[in-house]
């Protein structure tokens, strides 16, 4: 193709707070503009009109949460209900802008209606909603249910953002792998290395160790097991919660807990480098971003041995074959606190591991599969 590609990108996920699916677009778009910008005109759809650069995510965090958090308790009908009329407003609003355009990129839940002879992209996370749809909210369920599948049939291609999210989009949806490509979160390297000395939590004396959980409350990343392996571990050590939070935290109250909330990505270095391990037994990953953040900042991990983690972690990681088992926990911990060398060899582990991943390289299978789906009539 002679001129630039056109790629309009479902942007409103760079509109909210700058995590999970925002990140992945914000970090993957920043590299392909760099390294491949003359190739592509890129449109953002911020749910109203298209922009010629990302959005910024939200000013603020904690309206984002308490609005999140009212929708939650609606009753789950008058909650879809909610999201239908938003998402008839964007849906019409995104076919007009849309038109003229080569390749759409979608990677929330599913791609809106797509004008004739634009070819769809769409980035898959996980299968939480299909696999384990107990631990979202039942009006989140029902949107998802109402569009997901029959979507589908519009998609030319598709992106994973692991190896395992790949298998289980062929086993579970029955998609052929040969149509899926693979962009791998990362982390800026430049940022996430470690910064030891920098952090200073609120009730803990300076350089006063203390083991980290970052994520949200949602069950399915299974923090309300951390406590109650702190407290089988007998260790006098803290537990610093970080991240933004539609759920509410009433199971990670006891013992001593230190409730940071949302942290800025440019804080987060620091408090990895500090901490003596990050524990993140989350019983679904599609990636698990948190893993590799934190091994790139010389952090010990304690995961579990489920889903993409391991994946992620390589070798460096200890893993929980049962990770909602506070014992099995408990000993890791206590392996972790007593064991020097062993924290050592788990951080030179994670520094190497961590170079596994990088922006590049899923910026450029990102590239290369918008110019496939253009190349023939049909990618399905």
């Amino acid at each position: 193709m002679s001129r630039p590609l056109k790629v309009i990108v479902n942007a409103v996920p760079l509109t909210g707070v700058n995590t999970g699916i925002g990140r992945y677009l914000r970090c993957l778009y920043d590299h392909i503009e760099r390294a491949y910008g003359s190739e592509l005109s890129i449109g953002y759809f911020d749910g109203r009109r298209v922009l010629d650069r990302m959005p910024d995510p939200a000013a603020s965090v904690a309206g984002r949460s308490r609005l999140t958090k009212l929708l939650w308790k609606l009753p789950p009908l008058a909650g879809l209900a909610v999201r239908l009329a938003v998402h008839a407003k964007r849906e019409w609003a995104f076919y007009q802008a849309a038109k003229g355009y080569d390749v759409y990129h979608e990677a929330a839940f599913f791609p809106f209606l797509a004008p004739k002879g634009v070819k769809t992209v769409f980035t898959i996370h996980d299968l939480s909603l299909i696999r384990y749809p107990q631990y979202h909210p039942r009006e989140r369920v029902l949107y998802f249910d109402l569009f997901f599948k029959r979507r589908l049939r519009q998609v030319s291609r598709f992106l994973a953002v692991s190896e395992f999210t790949r298998r289980e989009m062929t086993e579970i949806l029955g998609i052929d792998s040969a149509l899926i490509g693979l962009t791998h979160n990362a982390i800026d390297p430049k940022q996430f290395q470690p910064r030891p000395g920098e952090t200073r939590l609120p009730g803990l004396a300076p350089g006063e160790p203390y083991f980290l959980f970052l994520g949200t409350n949602d069950p399915r990343k299974n923090p309300q097991v951390i406590p109650k392996a702190l407290a089988a571990s007998k260790l006098d050590v803290p537990l610093a919660l970080a991240g933004w939070s539609g759920w509410s935290r009433e199971d990670a109250t006891a013992g001593r807990v230190v409730e940071l909330g949302y942290v800025p990505e440019e804080s987060l270095a620091g408090l990895y480098s500090d901490a003596l391990a990050l524990i993140y037994p989350s019983l679904y990953e599609g990636f698990g971003l948190p893993v590799l953040e934190a091994m790139s900042c010389g952090c010990p991990v304690i995961t579990a041995n489920a889903a993409s983690l391991p994946e992620v972690g390589g070798d460096a990681c200890l893993y929980l074959d049962d990770p909602s088992d506070p014992q099995e926990m408990a000993r890791a911990m206590i392996r972790i606190v007593s064991d020097s060398s062993l924290q050592a060899d788990m951080r030179a582990k994670g520094l190497v591991q961590a170079t596994s991943f990088s922006w590049e390289r899923s910026a450029l299978e990102a590239l290369n599969t918008f110019h496939n789906c253009t190349l023939t009539e049909s990618g399905k």
